[in-house]
């Protein structure tokens, strides 16, 4: 059905070990929409992810998978299929010996369909091979094996390229796709947004554990074009971004251990002579090149200590 929504989180905090997790997230997903969760790591994705599958306990908030309470109706997560980063299975057991048993959770086993899955996915010769001795492509190859056999209603994929040969990275898009036709929903994680532009409708961006912004791939595109930032990265970047906003003139932001600045070689030349003479140390300067840095960038407000 059109515009329904399959996937609510409403205020998700997630606390453990004296820390957040995920704090106070709050998204929802409709029916035929591909979504990107996009954040550098310790960002909080994996741990969204697990929330979303019920691997992680909600500490406050909650999550409704297609208009069901996992806490109350946690049988709805059967329909959810993962592969996390990396793929997590009985590495000492066969191939066929974990997804006859995996299978085996979710209902009535068919071998038949476990010898199809593993024909389609060139997982066929390694079927009594054990999972330790599998490459790690392989190991998300079984992934996707497993969802083919499953037909999960919503399959969520934890940082799918990573790691991954160039030539097979196509073949994991051409899944992926295939599985969307088939009427199953994606969930894509990724530290950067380049390898899921393409395949994705909407974006969650994430920093700090947090959803910094929640972006149409039309308004992706266009923080990623809109403002080109010269940086330094630098052991203390407030000190430092205080600094180049009082020598300099010039407003800052601050990016984790980098500061952002809108200049010219000339004068990010001028910047970096003057933290040298100054024996402060820059471990790198340069352009932001990358897509997803040039969106953090665009998001993050100006730095807002006054200069002196």
């Amino acid at each position: 059905m059109e515009n329904e929504i399959i996937l609510d989180v409403q205020n998700l905090s997630v606390f453990a070990n004296d820390r957040f997790l995920v704090k106070n997230i709050s998204f929802s997903m409709k029916k035929g929409e591909c979504l990107g969760i996009v954040g550098e790591d310790q960002s909080g994705k994996t741990s969204l992810i697990k929330a979303i599958t019920g691997s992680l306990p909600i500490s406050d908030g909650s999550i409704f998978l297609f208009g069901k309470d996992i806490t109350k109706s946690p049988k709805v997560l059967s329909d959810v299929g993962i592969c996390l980063d990396p793929p997590v299975f009985f590495k000492y057991q066969t191939v066929m010996n974990n997804l006859v048993y995996l299978c085996s959770l979710s209902g009535k086993v068919d071998k038949q369909k476990i010898l199809v899955a593993l024909n389609k996915f060139n997982l066929a010769s390694k079927m009594k091979k054990r999972v330790i001795f599998l490459s790690y492509y392989e190991r998300k190859l079984m992934a996707l094996a497993l969802a083919y056999i499953n037909k999960p209603k919503l399959m969520i994929f934890d940082d799918p390229f990573k790691g991954l040969p160039p030539e097979s990275v196509q073949n994991m898009k051409d899944y992926i796709r295939e599985l969307q036709e088939n009427g199953t929903d994606v969930i894509l994680s990724s530290r950067n947004y380049s390898p899921i532009e393409k395949l994705c409708d909407k974006f969650i961006i994430m920093e700090n554990r947090k959803v910094k912004s929640i972006l149409t791939n039309k308004q992706c595109e266009k923080y990623s074009t809109e403002n080109t930032f010269a940086f330094i990265s630098v052991k203390y970047p407030h000190y430092c971004g205080k600094l180049i906003m009082e020598k300099f003139g010039i407003d800052v932001k601050i990016m984790g251990k980098k500061v952002l600045f809108e200049a010219d070689e000339d004068l990010t030349a001028d910047i970096v002579r003057f933290f040298t003479k100054n024996k402060i140390s820059v471990h790198k300067a340069g352009y932001l090149t990358k897509k997803s840095e040039r969106i953090f960038a665009n998001l993050t407000p100006y730095f807002k200590e006054e200069r002196n």
